[in-house]
């Protein structure tokens, strides 16, 4: 099995500080490329819930893996990518 990156895990572990429903928005909207209005009616929510959710989810994502690249870059970790 191969190593996982060390911004892969970054990222793993920013999407569990989500909340359920800001991780499942982020999955079906970025990774999975359905448009807002598709995730609203998988979700049941309305399209202004999942805009919400999309971006308080994008908002703590950036800070956390600001907060992950800024550790490893204080760890003198070269090539973290």
């Amino acid at each position: 099995m191969p190593e996982l990156s060390a911004d892969r895990v970054a990222l793993v572990v920013a999407l569990r500080e989500l909340s359920p429903d800001q991780r499942q928005a982020v999955i079906l909207h970025h990774l999975l490329d359905l448009p807002v209005e598709q995730v609203a009616r998988e979700t049941g929510a309305s399209s202004g819930a999942v805009r919400t959710r999309l971006s308080r989810a994008r908002r703590i994502l950036g800070e956390r893996l600001a907060e992950a690249d800024s550790a490893f870059t204080s760890k003198g970790v070269a090539g973290h990518g």
